[in-house]
């Protein structure tokens, strides 16, 4: 009891300790474009518009789960920009934690913490620069490890019990709600794999293999029906993925790509934040959590297609290999700042890699050479985590604008989409603007993160226009012009174009999407 007791104390501190780690490292990044509007749509979730009715999202809403722990952390921070980096943190210390539960599994002993040391020293470090943006940044499918984590979890400790796989079916479908990857990472996987043992199982196994198969389907039921009751009650519009098969010639270079997308969320690609010596050392101390993971994986394929591998093993390397495959064969995005995609690929092979590893670390002789080995990386990495103090950044990308417009008064206008937002969190809605994107020869509205209402002329009365100069694809000051004439002011701002003007800028505007 007493060890249980001090068990529980300890996670909680060392909780507490990793979320001001994280949270030190998401904030070495400023906000972006996404992750405000999702703090913006929380906001609107908790305060009369729980359907969030007039927006149009991205066509990946995270609703109801992601933007519902923003609208959460919302009542204690209010919208701000460290509200984002706050969440991140919270994010990635639930993955820490329930991934390294999952590897523990139903191990005991010696060979319990030697698990939870493999799948810690995968996790304990993100690398900076990309890594940081990808594990501990806005909404971007990060988050989505935590209902495929809670569902394996599920699988591994309930085993047999009837009501696995209503649970099964509950957490995958709920997961697929805010985000379609987990149909693809976490209902898909547990289809194939399912059907697979239950062409070799007999009597009891067999129908408990098929009750999974219909979880995962049902799964995939439930988030469709959510969809269509959010459309019947006139929720909000998110577009699908537009995903296609990519051409055969694009392979190899999309597989090179995923590659090093791999190594940004393992941390052996590593984009020269440290000095050199430290950048080969921390690499190569990575290298090995990935080269175990790497070897959990081969195994546990050979098992499975002999039929000797544990269930969930198995199905976490078909989602592996699906989530790196979809990345390969498809038209997503592929390049470094994509490895989002792939994040929820990083928790899984921890605890694949710790539940593969800790038996052959637990047995006696030569095995202490790897314990020996472990605990050097987990010291390293520990002792970089409290040492090494990334420089804080700008609260939001489009600070200097912000700040330029809170100083002048100015209180609400239109800008293109990485800036608008962004200014809207950053001085806590003291100054709105509105996302508008370049249309032709004109600005129109964007119709992607984005509420109706914030165009509508009776409601707000827009004075002035932030543009990009880098990004001119999101407008042009020639582009705001041909719509509303030369400016009163034009004010060029590091790389941000600011023109003022002394009408309403959404009189005779065009129409927000519908």
């Amino acid at each position: 009891m007493r060890q249980k007791a001090l068990i529980g104390v300890g996670s909680v501190v060392a909780a507490v300790g990793l979320f001001l780690a994280y949270l030190r490292m998401a904030r070495a990044f400023p906000i972006n474009g996404d992750g405000a509007s999702n703090a913006l749509q929380a906001w609107d979730m908790f305060h009369g518009n729980p359907l969030l009715k007039g927006w149009a999202l991205s066509d990946v809403s995270f609703y109801p789960t992601e933007l519902v722990q923003y609208g959460i952390v919302q009542w204690i921070t209010g919208v701000t920009a460290d509200q984002v980096h706050v969440t991140a943190a919270i994010t990635y210390t639930m993955i820490f934690f329930i991934a390294a539960w999952l590897a523990k599994g139903r191990a005991t002993g010696l060979e319990a913490w030697l698990r939870i040391g493999v799948a810690v020293a995968i996790l304990l470090l993100p690398v900076p620069g990309t890594g940081y943006q990808t594990l501990l940044s806005s909404p971007n499918h990060t988050g989505t490890a935590v209902p495929l984590l809670l569902a394996w979890l599920v699988l591994d400790r309930s085993k047999h019990r009837i009501w696995t796989p209503v649970l099964l079916a509950a957490l995958l479908g709920f997961g697929a709600m805010g985000d379609p990857l987990v149909t693809f990472v976490g209902a898909v996987p547990v289809i194939v794999v399912c059907a697979y043992r239950a062409i070799r199982a007999r009597g009891a196994e067999r129908w408990f293999e098929a009750s999974l198969i219909l979880a995962a389907a049902v799964s995939v039921a439930i988030s469709r029906g959510f969809r269509h009751l959010l459309d019947a009650l006139g929720a909000f519009q998110s577009p699908h993925p537009p995903i296609e098969l990519a051409p055969l010639a694009d392979w190899p270079h999309r597989a090179w790509m995923t590659a090093r997308m791999v190594g940004v969320i393992f941390g052996t690609h590593r984009p020269g934040w440290h000095p050199p010596v430290l950048e080969v050392l921390l690499s190569l101390l990575h290298l090995v959590g990935f080269l175990v993971a790497l070897a959990a994986f081969a195994v546990t394929l050979v098992r499975a297609v002999r039929g000797t591998a544990d269930r969930v093993d198995t199905i976490m390397i078909a989602a592996i290999a699906c989530d790196l495959g979809a990345e390969i064969v498809s038209t997503i995005s592929v390049d470094l700042m994509a490895a989002r995609e792939i994040a929820p690929v990083l928790p899984m092979s921890a605890a694949l890699a710790a539940r593969f590893a800790g038996p052959w670390l637990a047995t006696a002789g030569r095995r202490k050479i790897g314990r020996g080995v472990l605990a050097g990386v987990l010291a390293v990495f520990t002792l970089t985590l409290v040492i090494y103090s990334p420089p804080r950044a700008d609260p939001a990308e489009a600070q200097v604008a912000a700040d330029y417009l809170r100083s002048r008064n100015l209180e609400y206008g239109l800008g293109a989409y990485w800036a608008s937002n962004n200014i809207t969190v950053t001085t806590e809605r003291a100054v709105t603007v509105a996302p508008v994107t370049g249309g032709g020869d004109r600005l129109v509205p964007f119709c992607w993160q984005s509420k109706g209402a914030m165009y509508d002329a009776k409601q707000h009365n827009a004075r002035f226009v932030v543009l990009e100069k880098d990004r001119p694809f999101y407008g042009t000051p020639e582009q705001a012009e041909h719509v509303w004439g030369p400016p009163v002011e034009r004010h060029d701002i590091g790389k941000y174009a600011i023109l003022l003007y002394d009408v309403n800028l959404l009189d005779g505007f065009p129409p927000p999407c519908s």
